[in-house]
């Protein structure tokens, strides 16, 4: 095993270099600048001035995310299974073969899981591998799906029978590395039942999902099983006060308390609660096209029209789905519906007062997308499927999908004003937007693929 030494987010970063080692590449180009047009609201950054967008860098591999920890962004590279690690401004940082890699939420460690998983099919040999930033191996564990758990030293690794999850204690690793030594000692907490569900009844707990079982597992820090429920995948709703769950389990609803106890019965698919956690939406049969809020007792307080009602950040208006006729649909609390609008609900606005809907109608050439107020007045329609909004340069991403005059299939990624002018097109697919809010990452249609970056620049 041979250990290179990089720099990441001002640390010394080395790594191990896993079947086929590390290699670096650098590239950068900037071309392509386009006007752009004052956004709408004033949360997202009003402003006369005109913008450009310019593409100041090509990466190889296709984007894979940006990395919150290190502020990095990683590619992949699939004709020969490598992974890449670029700072913001596109600067290589390394290279692994067959490897995926992630850092501790402190970005004090790594985990590198080998053979790299990027499709369906998992290698029943996958191991995850802990190392420090400086490239010393920690340990090594069978399987993969590694997650930190949040304000914790603790990681839960999926074992490789894909129906267990493992526990790990990296406490004494955590504090060799702060005081600048390693002592070389992790402990296995232990093995769970099930596939790491998230903290979803608050950080001092865990929740895992066995497939086979059809069962929620809660445990604590310690690896101790509290309780465990019966429910469909997906079929887990948090009470607000973190002390109680929603399970679905075939076509009704079970209200269960944290210790395992259940304390109510509804018939529905639970999807969620108001933020007191007095009142429960619910599809009122997934085969139905309605759905219905309920007290905790039972006691209907609202219909309405269409499923998978969705409080809005006003807590005034609800949003449902009615997938039969492709229609979204706005209502005030008490069911009143208030408009039936084209197409598909996608999500809400960043200041919470409009939604963003994807519509796709017969005859229609391209999908499109639309900005609507929580009245259902229509601000404005864009080509393309919407991507994200750009809140602090007041851009919507949208991207289209087709084939070329050969065949091939491509993408190409839309930039709007929030009133709906077309600002940009450039081509590939849509990848995210960087942490600091400063660069959009497009993955080419190009083989091998690589990574474009696109800075919108607000001139005086």
């Amino acid at each position: 095993m041979r250990i290179r030494w990089f720099p990441v987010a001002g640390l010394c970063l080395s790594v191990a270099v896993w079947q086929g080692g590390i290699d670096a590449s650098f590239g950068g180009q900037t071309d392509r600048l386009l006007p752009s047009a004052p956004s709408l609201e004033n949360h997202l950054k009003a402003d006369s001035n005109a913008a450009a967008i310019e593409l100041v860098d090509s990466l190889p591999g296709r984007f894979i995310r940006y990395d919150q920890v290190v502020q990095a962004i990683v590619t992949h590279e699939p004709d020969d299974s490598r992974i890449r690690l670029f700072e913001l401004d596109g600067s290589s940082l390394l290279s692994l073969k067959d490897t995926d890699i992630q850092f501790s939420p402190d970005g004090q460690m790594m985990v590198l899981t080998e053979p790299g998983v990027f499709g369906l099919w998992i290698d029943p040999d996958t191991t995850t591998y802990l190392l420090t930033l400086a490239g010393v191996e920690i340990a090594q564990f069978p399987g993969l799906g590694s997650r930190f758990l949040p304000d914790t030293e603790l990681l839960v690794i999926q074992n490789p029978d894909g129906q267990r999850s493992r526990l790990v204690d990296l406490t004494d690793a955590e504090t060799a590395i702060f005081e600048g030594w390693y002592l070389g000692s992790t402990a296995e907490v232990a093995m769970l039942e099930g596939i790491y569900y998230g903290p979803v009844l608050g950080p001092q707990n865990i929740v895992t999902y066995s497939m086979t079982a059809d069962r929620y597992y809660l445990y604590d820090l310690n690896g101790t099983e509290i309780a465990s429920f019966p429910g469909d995948i997906e079929g887990w709703v948090t009470m607000p006060d973190n002390q109680g769950m929603l399970v679905f389990d075939g076509e009704q609803t079970r209200r269960f308390d944290r210790n395992g106890v259940e304390l109510a019965t509804y018939s529905g698919q639970g999807v969620g609660t108001l933020p007191d956690g007095q009142a429960i939406f619910l599809n009122a049969d997934v085969k139905d096209t309605s759905s219905r809020l309920v007290s905790l007792d039972g006691e209907e307080l609202a219909a309405y029209t269409g499923l998978h009602p969705q409080l809005a950040p006003d807590h005034q208006r609800v949003i449902t789905r009615s997938f039969w006729d492709n229609t979204t649909r706005i209502h005030r609390l008490d069911g009143t519906e208030i408009a039936a609008i084209p197409g598909d609900f996608w999500e809400f606005s960043p200041d919470g007062k409009h939604i963003m809907v994807n519509s796709y109608q017969e005859g229609q050439e391209e999908p499109k997308s639309s900005l609507y107020t929580l009245d259902g007045i229509e601000i404005a329609t864009y080509m393309g499927v919407f991507e994200a909004f750009w809140p602090d340069t007041g851009i919507v991403v949208t991207s289209t999908f087709g084939r070329s005059d050969t065949g091939s299939l491509f993408t190409e990624t839309h930039l709007h004003s929030l009133e709906g002018e077309l600002l940009a097109t450039v081509a590939g697919e849509f990848g995210g937007i960087s942490p600091n809010q400063e660069v959009i990452a497009v993955s080419s249609n190009s083989s091998p693929p690589v990574t474009d970056l696109y800075r919108i620049r607000m001139d005086e």
